[in-house]
């Protein structure tokens, strides 16, 4: 009998590790809220590597709410910045894409914003969880360089780049 029940514990143990195994290489595609572009996402949690389509480019995650007074104040920031690297905002608290939409078209963003709850999720679980906003994520050849809290000025960030 204590044969049969430690070959079922050692079957558990293989199948979650596959399990893990399989989770932690994760493909996602995603429609950006002003974009005909779909976007891919893989994201190898072995390595902590997140790539968009592939490609080992350095870009920024930057994760924002609706009602975020200093996220409003950021959103020139990253504009201006824009032609340096790639932004993709992620919209926390949208209810729907019309209010994403109206969002957006109140702020004149002109960069790609992802709000559905799947994305949020999926990119909120990739940098470990928001606890506040802004957050600003860079990533460079796939792995977290830094993340920076609050508003952050135009000089700031563009050292960052810089340093990519």
């Amino acid at each position: 009998m204590g044969n049969y029940r430690a070959k079922i514990a050692f079957n558990v143990v293989i199948f979650l590790f596959v399990l893990l195994f399989l989770n932690s290489c994760k493909e996602q595609e995603f429609r950006a809220l002003n974009s005909k572009e779909v976007f891919k996402f893989s994201y190898d949690g072995i390595e902590k590597k997140l790539l968009l389509s592939n490609m080992e480019q350095s870009f920024a995650l930057v994760f924002f709410t609706k009602d975020c007074g200093v996220c409003k104040e950021q959103i020139p920031i990253l504009q201006n910045l824009s032609y340096k690297i790639d932004f993709y905002i992620i919209l926390g608290d949208a209810k729907d894409k019309n209010d994403a939409y109206s969002w957006a078209k109140d702020k004149n963003i002109t960069l790609n914003i992802f709000y559905e709850k799947d994305a949020v999720d999926y990119f909120s679980s990739i940098v470990g969880g928001i606890f506040g906003v802004p957050v600003i994520v860079f990533f460079s050849e796939g792995k977290i360089q830094e993340k920076l809290i609050g508003l952050m000025p135009y000089g700031t960030l563009e050292s960052k780049i810089k340093s990519l």
